[in-house]
């Protein structure tokens, strides 16, 4: 699964992009941003993501689909009991 959720000035995010585990390595995480990024395109803005530090596999498709590192931050989670 994957869509968009921010959308400021000019970009627009690829969000929540999803694969089940038994569903890994076949393509669908790359086809799923890439249909997102078209639509973005048309729409004329850039797109952006984010992504935790941790998460080798993910940091290496998005490298690998023309995404660059422009800033890394911290983010603090906050979990309700």
């Amino acid at each position: 699964m994957g869509g968009e959720r921010m959308k400021l000035a000019g970009f627009a995010e690829v969000s929540a992009v999803c694969t089940h585990p038994d569903f890994r390595g076949r393509g669908y995480a790359e086809s799923i941003i890439w249909q997102v990024v078209r639509k973005q395109r048309g729409d004329g803005v850039r797109s952006f993501l984010h992504v935790g530090a941790g998460n080798a596999k993910a940091i290496a498709l998005y490298e690998r689909l023309g995404f660059v590192r422009c800033r890394e931050i911290v983010i603090t989670r906050v979990l309700a009991w």
